[in-house]
């Protein structure tokens, strides 16, 4: 039962973590991530109640992000043919990426104190080092977005550096939900793929 719970957490970080546009049509929608994260967390607020508090924050991004579906910079499902639609499309992206962490947080506490319980010493060290890195990577993604709109083009570069550590982020904390799933899980016969 827990395994599909993980199963769904490493697979909701995916579409949150890659977007893949075909033209306008967004190929990952994150608010389908976050519905995965979601049915994730419902599944596990049995096997540590942590993962209960997950379930509003997934919510809210759930919503938030269903602008992602469709992207089409001249007329915003949100936004409307407003002229600063790159600004409040900004705004709503930092708040995303604000109860981003925080979902995460809530996740690998939940992880870590389930860690605590069952005495995996490694995996709840390794749950607190990748929550660090993913949060300091999230952090100076955050500091860096209201700062870009005032900076040249040639400081675009450092954005893409920030945007690869971004994806690596969201890859230790897929691998950190696959190993919670053989973990976290061995009581439970067979793990499913």
């Amino acid at each position: 039962m827990y395994t599909s719970g993980y199963n769904k957490l490493f697979w909701g970080m995916i579409f949150v973590a890659f977007d893949i546009n075909l033209g306008p049509l967004s190929v990952l929608p994150n608010f389908i991530g976050y519905m995965f994260i979601y049915s994730g967390l419902n599944t596990l607020a049995f096997q540590q109640r942590e993962y209960e508090k997950g379930k509003i924050p997934a919510i809210i991004l759930i919503l938030l992000t269903l602008k992602d579906l469709w992207h089409n910079e001249s007329n915003n499902i949100l936004t409307g043919p407003i002229q600063n639609s790159g600004l409040i499309t900004m705004i709503i992206s930092g708040i995303v990426a604000v109860i981003n962490l925080y979902l995460i947080y809530i996740i690998c506490e939940g992880i870590y104190e389930l860690c605590k319980e069952l005495e995996l010493k490694t995996l709840m060290d390794s749950t607190l080092a990748t929550w660090k890195f993913y949060f300091g990577i999230g952090l100076i993604g955050l500091i860096y977005i209201p700062f870009s709109i005032n900076l040249p083009l040639d400081y675009n570069m450092f954005m893409i550096i920030v945007g690869l550590f971004q994806v690596v982020a969201s890859i230790s904390i897929m691998m950190l939900f696959r190993k919670c799933k053989v973990e976290l899980c061995q009581g439970e016969g067979v793990i499913d793929n």
